[in-house]
């Protein structure tokens, strides 16, 4: 197994999250400004979802053939190699992460946040629940503004702290399952046994 291929794939998969959280939040702040925050729930679980089950397909997938290759050529154990997968798209959320902290904390003259929140288009919805756009007239015309990055909160840049880590979780998890041979299913019917 090629293991540089199945980490070139991980970026692959970070771009393709992104794409399907673009349509997903496509209508997310029409329908945020009609109906509030049960919208950041329904829409972060839903572009979140996404994410976990793009990544969890790819990781079980990965991990049943490296777990055959495995047991047929090499005989090693790569069951955590889930986690090196896992840290490609989590390592590039938190390169935003480190820059809209040190934009936070006005080390770097420039707001980051709105391109963040462009880079990081699947947490959109979630973090909205603690730094959503202000409302502001320009010109006679009432427009949603993002906050500035030093205008977030301690407890908005927790979340967005926390957040990338769904990556990494879901990345381990699923190979795992995947190299191990874990019929899902079956366990949750019937149990352990």
């Amino acid at each position: 197994m090629k293991k540089p291929v199945i980490l070139f794939k991980s970026v692959l998969y970070l771009i393709l999250c992104w794409l399907s959280s673009f349509v997903i939040t496509m209508f997310f702040q029409t329908f945020y400004d009609m109906l509030g925050i049960i919208m950041c729930f329904a829409f972060g679980l839903c572009s979140v979802g996404a994410c976990i089950c793009l990544y969890g397909d790819f990781t079980l997938k990965q991990g049943r053939k490296m777990s055959v290759y495995d047991e047929r050529h090499t005989k090693e154990d790569n069951s955590r190699f889930g986690l090196v997968i896992g840290a490609v798209p989590t390592a590039i959320n938190y390169i935003f992460v480190l820059v809209l902290y040190l934009s936070s904390f006005e080390i770097i003259k420039f707001d980051f946040y709105p391109y963040y929140k462009t880079l990081t288009l699947y947490f959109v919805p979630l973090t909205y629940l603690f730094a959503p756009n202000k409302v502001e007239v320009i010109n006679d015309v009432t427009m949603s503004v993002s906050v500035h990055a030093w205008e977030l909160s301690p407890l908005a840049l927790i979340v967005i702290t926390v957040l990338p880590l769904v990556f990494l979780v879901t990345c381990w998890l699923g190979f795992r399952i995947g190299y191990k041979h874990i019929d899902v299913k079956e366990r949750i019917i019937y149990g352990r046994k």
